[in-house]
């Protein structure tokens, strides 16, 4: 198949304002992981009207448009859920109405993801319109829900469900392109990711007397200040590393794909001290005060105790 890139390019400055016009409509809609309703519809009405062979929503929710009648299948995959927003007063403009400039269209999820989803639904219309789609192919656009919580739990309900519903075997698909942003490049694949807990323990006491105890948020600022220095690792083989790992570690709680702006820890003062505290059950405090022989804090019993309880636990 010949392609005319320049009529391709050509084709889709046509649609440029379409597409804009489309992307600021999904990002009006608040999109997080299970709340996609809006958007689903937004996108499903736009796929009706550009023309699209057939378009459905499946049960779990994401959205899905045909365009051509093959067998053969090639998918593009955006998923249309977003993170949070944070604290509203870090954001220069509205999240959700957001603005566009010669250089930008601004608001939450139009880069991260339904600027690809724009892209993706346009980009079908398109190849419809040129004849690009191959004879004996189909090309699938979807717009996946639930993926900033729960990766690959949207596609996973495409392939045991709602293909097996369809009479579409998994095989069927010979090409997946996902729309995540890349700066412009084009990736063949990652790395993949690693999801890990780190557990820091220590050993409880009473907060008038905080020297008997060991705390563990000062054993986690350590390991903190070693994850954070990760960071200035290259995500690539660039630069030999004398660290094991590459890549860029994210520390935070709750939420998998976005930073906190927000630590909160108490620190109530007795005595003139400053205690942080950890909250644990009442039987965990019990268990630690009877480790803990009687005594002058500093003695070697302790500090035998401590070292005994010192550690930090990694689930991966």
């Amino acid at each position: 198949m010949n392609m005319d890139y320049e009529k391709i390019k050509a084709a889709a400055a046509g649609y440029q304002a379409d597409m804009t016009r489309f992307l600021r409509a999904m990002i009006s809609h608040p999109s997080e992981s299970c709340e996609e309703k809006e958007v689903v519809a937004c996108i499903k009405a736009e796929m009706e009207k550009l023309g699209y062979d057939a378009v459905e929503v499946d049960g779990l929710g994401n959205v899905i448009g045909w365009m051509g009648q093959g067998d053969k299948i090639i998918a593009f995959d955006s998923h249309i859920d977003t993170v949070g927003v944070g604290n509203r007063d870090n954001w220069t403009a509205d999240p959700y109405e957001g603005y566009e400039d010669d250089a930008v269209i601004y608001g939450r999820g139009g880069s991260d993801q339904e600027g690809g989803m724009a892209a993706a639904t346009y980009g079908a219309k398109i190849m419809k319109e040129l004849g690009l789609i191959p004879d004996g192919y189909k090309i699938m656009v979807v717009g996946s829900v639930q993926e900033e919580d729960c990766d690959g739990m949207c596609w996973q309900y495409i392939v045991n469900k709602f293909f097996p519903a369809k009479g579409i075997k998994k095989e069927q698909v010979e090409f997946v392109v996902s729309t995540e942003p890349t700066d412009g490049g084009i990736y063949r694949g990652h790395r993949g990711r690693m999801e890990i807990r780190v557990d820091v323990h220590g050993v409880s006491c009473h907060g008038s007397a905080p020297e008997r105890g060991d705390n563990a948020i000062y054993k986690m600022a350590d390991i903190l200040q070693d994850v954070r220095a990760l960071n200035e690792n290259p995500a690539d083989d660039s630069v030999e590393q004398p660290r094991p790992l590459r890549g860029r570690p994210l520390p935070g709680p709750g939420h998998l794909h976005h930073l906190p702006d927000l630590l909160h820890l108490p620190q109530p003062l007795r005595r003139g001290r400053l205690l942080l505290h950890l909250h644990r059950p009442p039987h965990d405090r019990r268990r630690d005060l009877g480790l803990l022989p009687p005594g002058d804090p500093r003695s070697a019993q302790r500090e035998e105790v401590r070292r005994r309880r010192e550690g930090v636990h990694v689930h991966v």
